[in-house]
């Protein structure tokens, strides 16, 4: 039996949630993260580097990705997904899955509840290390200009997450349209 998204309304009010993607900066950016914080990754990225994560979301049907498919199969966390494998059922209206599943995870963190909610690992495929930890794997959207992984996020996310100001990033260049993360 699934979880249902609109029972998870808040149900982590006020904590602070990571939301992992998988650039290089990952490992650099968790060295910072408040001690007591929900771990969200998108896609499988930050499972290489942490025994244990809250939640992992992700956009994509896992068959597309071998190494997403054995995460998706092998990793025991909460799936959060539009696709079937999904261990939540999307029963409400207007989830911003945006066009990246970090659009998606952001999205789920803000429902949460969780403030504030720090992107991490978010280097929208720039330089010449893409992927963390790096991969041999090249795809076409590698070589897209900054301004097509940035749009989504000035474009769109203040229009369709709740609570936007609760946005905060660690590093890359996301920090052009969000505040930076301060810790306490």
């Amino acid at each position: 039996m699934k979880l249902k998204l609109s029972d998870m309304r808040e149900i982590h009010d006020g904590v602070p949630a990571a939301i992992l993607g998988g650039g290089p900066s990952l490992i650099e950016d968790m060295t910072r993260l408040p001690p007591r914080c929900i771990k969200i990754a998108v896609n499988y990225h930050a499972l290489h580097h942490l025994p244990y994560v809250d939640y992992m979301v992700y956009n994509d049907e896992p068959k597309t990705n071998p190494l997403q498919a054995q995460a998706v199969f092998e990793h025991r966390t909460i799936h959060v997904s539009p696709e079937p494998t999904s261990d939540v059922e999307f029963d409400v209206e207007n989830v911003w899955t945006g066009f990246f599943s970090s659009n998606t995870a952001t999205w789920f963190g803000l429902w949460l509840g969780c403030d504030p909610v720090i992107l991490c690992g978010m280097d929208c495929y720039q330089g010449a290390v893409k992927h963390c930890p790096p991969s041999t794997y090249h795809s076409p959207m590698f070589d897209y200009p900054l301004d097509f992984y940035t749009r989504p996020w000035a474009e769109d996310c203040r229009n369709s997450v709740p609570n936007p100001e609760r946005i905060r990033v660690m590093s890359g260049p996301l920090t052009s349209i969000f505040p930076p993360y301060i810790r306490k």
